[in-house]
């Protein structure tokens, strides 16, 4: 009897185990909370998961989402080698995103090996204790201690094509004495970025904001004040290569240069969607809003949705390119209201409402793309007034790549990608 019951409490423990998956996030791994790389799994009926370069913050999410998540109540609180740390959960939920997501988990380093270094583990294993899912207990049982300071810096690119991975973005490695990397299907927006870590980070130049051109060396433009270097795209972003070969180097004055050398271009075919702050806290590129193609109409696409309020983007793909509003739009300039014609700017800010309290009912969204030439429009239609016709658009413009950046001519006036006067 009573190894019949041992029989039945280690069956209960197991199937609590089984019960939820558990996946780490973080600076080490990217925040990527459906990363199966990362997922812990049972080890000798332990809950394991094994990172080879451990640092920074980490959370704890479930089943592939972000809610709910755990992490840690305040900023510094954490886990030491050898030991264990009760995280907090936080339960927000698509229906109630106000809830305030917890702080990450911090791996904590010795004291006396802070200063003026920086010291990561190699080669760790943390395990999950989730016998109480509301207060799962994260320890970290193994690694070695090295000063990340002193080693070689690698350099990787990570994007749209890999989910933005970082922890599996692929490295630069020297061909013939030059750092290179070949990507399978380039497409979408990315970043160069250093030792799978988000920070430092190149990418477009924040002036010129142009797009990478196949054998045109692109000086990258760093961080800008917000800690983020802007996304870089190809010269057509509704392209993509295959078999992309890049190179990394410098120039004199010790700027990265990125240099596509070789590919061969495809356009790429994607959805379209309309991801904001009308879903909540998850602007998701989901089937709810995902647009439809209008039939008849080429390259119009639409979607019907019964209440519309606040900021979102027009997104191709995945989160591969998104359009909105003009970076260089004034305060109060460029703000969407129902009834009227936008030029979208790629790249963009969020979409931000004139009325921020507004709430539209039946509403239909319109966009026209010019795939050619990167451009599009978008109508927000809605029977408070007599609906507006979608106006098509009437381009009249010669397309060329002068200095590794793509040149509209419209009549008269040289356009950039981002549709930007020159």
């Amino acid at each position: 009897m009573k190894k019949l019951f041992t029989f039945a409490m280690a069956l209960m423990a197991a199937m609590a185990i089984n019960a939820t998956d558990y996946y780490l996030v973080g600076d080490c791994v990217g925040w990527n909370p459906s990363n199966e790389q990362y997922k812990f799994v049972e080890v000798g009926g332990v809950l394991t998961v094994e990172v080879a370069d451990l640092y920074g913050v980490i959370k704890v999410a479930e089943n592939g989402g972000w809610h709910p998540q755990h992490g840690a109540s305040n900023n510094g609180d954490g886990v030491a080698l050898n030991g264990s740390f009760t995280m907090t959960k936080c339960v927000d939920t698509e229906e109630n995103p106000e809830a305030d997501p917890p702080a990450g988990c911090t791996i904590l380093i010795p004291e006396n090996q802070q200063e003026g270094d920086d010291w990561r583990y190699k080669d760790a294993k943390l395990t999950l204790n989730v016998t109480d899912p509301d207060h799962i207990v994260i320890s970290l049982v193994a690694g070695t201690l090295y000063d990340h300071s002193a080693a070689p810096k690698t350099y990787q690119i990570v994007g749209a094509f890999n989910g933005w991975d970082a922890a599996g973005a692929p490295s630069f490695v020297e061909v013939d004495g030059v750092p290179t990397v070949t990507i399978e299907n380039l497409s979408g927006t990315f970043k160069i970025i250093e030792d799978h870590a988000w920070h430092p980070q190149w990418g477009a130049d924040l002036q010129t904001k142009a797009g990478l051109v196949l054998g045109e060396p692109y000086v990258l433009g760093g961080e800008g004040t917000d800690g983020e270097a802007a996304n870089l795209a190809l010269a057509n972003p509704f392209g993509g290569y295959k078999n992309a070969v890049l190179t990394l180097t410098k120039n004199d004055n010790q700027d990265f240069v990125l240099t596509l050398v070789s590919g061969t271009f495809e356009l790429v075919e994607n959805d379209w969607f309309v991801p904001g702050s009308w879903q909540g806290a998850t602007w998701a590129c989901n089937d709810a809003a995902k647009m439809t193609p209008v039939a008849g109409q080429a390259n119009t696409y639409e979607l019907l949705l019964a209440e519309f309020s606040g900021e979102f983007k027009v997104v191709y793909g995945q989160w591969a390119v998104e359009f909105g509003r003009s970076q260089d739009a004034a305060e109060g300039e460029g703000l969407w209201t129902v009834n009227e014609n936008y030029a979208l700017s790629f790249p963009c800010e969020n979409m931000k409402p004139a009325d921020a309290a507004a709430v539209y009912e039946d509403v239909t969204i319109t966009l026209v793309v010019d795939y050619e030439n990167v451009a599009a429009t978008l109508t927000i239609a809605t029977e408070i007034d007599d609906a507006v016709e979608t106006i098509p658009m009437e381009i009249k413009s010669i397309k060329r790549i002068e200095n590794g950046q793509m040149i509209i001519e419209n009549n008269g006036v040289r356009y950039n990608a981002a549709g930007i006067a020159q």
